[in-house]
């Protein structure tokens, strides 16, 4: 990571989120110890008046990283995901600039939802706690249904 490029080795930009996430992005993703990792770098049209990352971006944030993760967990073909439940912790702010990654952990799923939660981080501390319920939706088409982004070990 550097001033220049501040993503870290490993990560690639991922296409998740239709025009949303295109416009308000781009997000990046990893896999590390076979763990999805998303990440983002917090830019100026992500933050309030402050300079701290808005909430609703860590909200849009959130709510790509728990469904994909937990798929890449589960060995999950790629599914869109509608979310039915979304809930965030926000303990610390994320000032513009930084860094931030996510990891997420499947709780339970059935043939219809899934229940996951996860951790965003900055500099290894912990700034989001979330959890959310999503149903299982239409399958989406890929390359290679369970490893969508041709992620690479780190």
């Amino acid at each position: 990571m550097s001033v220049n490029n501040p993503v870290p080795p490993g990560f690639k930009e991922i296409n998740v989120g239709g025009l949303f996430i295109s416009h308000n992005g781009p997000l990046y993703a990893a896999l590390r110890n076979k763990q999805f990792i998303m990440g983002m770098v917090v830019a100026e049209r992500h933050c309030n008046p402050h300079g701290i990352c808005h909430g609703g971006m860590l909200s849009s944030f959130a709510d790509m990283l728990l469904p994909y993760g937990a798929m890449y967990a589960l060995g999950i073909n790629r599914r869109f995901t509608p979310t039915i439940s979304l809930q965030l912790d926000f303990l610390a702010p994320v000032n513009l600039g930084s860094w931030i990654e996510g990891t997420s952990e499947p709780l339970r799923s059935t043939n219809k939802l899934l229940f996951v939660q996860g951790l965003i981080r900055q500099n290894d501390e912990i700034v989001v706690r979330a959890s959310g319920l999503f149903k299982w939706g239409d399958f989406v088409p890929s390359d290679d249904p369970l490893n969508p982004f041709g992620l690479e070990e780190n």
